[in-house]
């Protein structure tokens, strides 16, 4: 049996690449139903402030949050998605733009991870996941890896790589674990502590077993 994937669909960014999984259960977030409907798909839920929408989202299961609150839609989305038991989430059209609005989705890539969930951002070129154990590649994967302490500092190993870790110290003030590269052999990367963002190039097939 297939876990339940949780698809998002933003005001952001689109590449003209993105596959809705089928079954997949789909949350537009705000400006987000337009680009669910180009796509053919009609939102189990719409969810936004609907201030990059510019009018409030007709259809069922509307629901409108006011203008002023402390949660994004992207993260009101989310939440939405956790309370009914998701786990796994796809973010689509979740960069680009504004920076401060990338930034809010790494950070809502942690806020799933410290729940026991996974979430994965896909951007043009890279897919970014954010866990609190870790992950393994088999050996199909090629191209860049980086990670990123996500939450001030993280202990880490990585194995399989051009450059080894052995719990390694990063932390968010030094990109040391930027482009390292997969030598065509199983490759992991465990976090000991902390929390860590892993971006992957997108044009492994199945990245991140989307």
């Amino acid at each position: 049996m297939k876990e339940k994937i949780c698809c998002i669909l933003g005001a952001g960014e689109y590449f003209g690449d993105e596959i809705i999984p089928a079954a997949a259960f789909i949350i537009a977030a705000d400006a987000g139903v337009n680009r669910c409907r180009q796509m053919g798909a009609e939102p189990d839920v719409i969810i936004g402030d609907f201030d990059s929408l510019g009018h409030e989202a007709a259809g069922k299961n509307v629901i409108k949050l006011p203008v002023m609150k402390d949660d994004t839609d992207t993260l009101a989305a989310v939440r939405y998605g956790l309370e009914r038991g998701y786990k796994r989430f796809i973010l689509f059209g979740c960069t680009g733009g504004r920076l401060s609005h990338t930034i809010a989705n790494l950070q809502t890539l942690t806020f799933i991870a410290k729940r026991a969930g996974i979430g994965f951002l896909v951007d043009k070129e890279e897919v970014v996941t954010a866990t609190c154990k870790g992950v393994h590649f088999d050996s199909d994967y090629h191209g860049f890896l980086s990670v990123f302490a996500a939450e001030g500092a993280a202990v880490i190993s990585e194995s399989g790589l051009k450059y080894t870790l052995d719990r390694e110290n990063i932390d968010g003030a030094f990109p040391i674990g930027v482009s390292n590269e997969f030598c065509g052999v199983p490759a992991a990367v465990t976090v000991h502590e902390g929390t860590v963002w892993i971006a992957v190039e997108k044009k492994n097939k199945g990245v991140f077993t989307l």
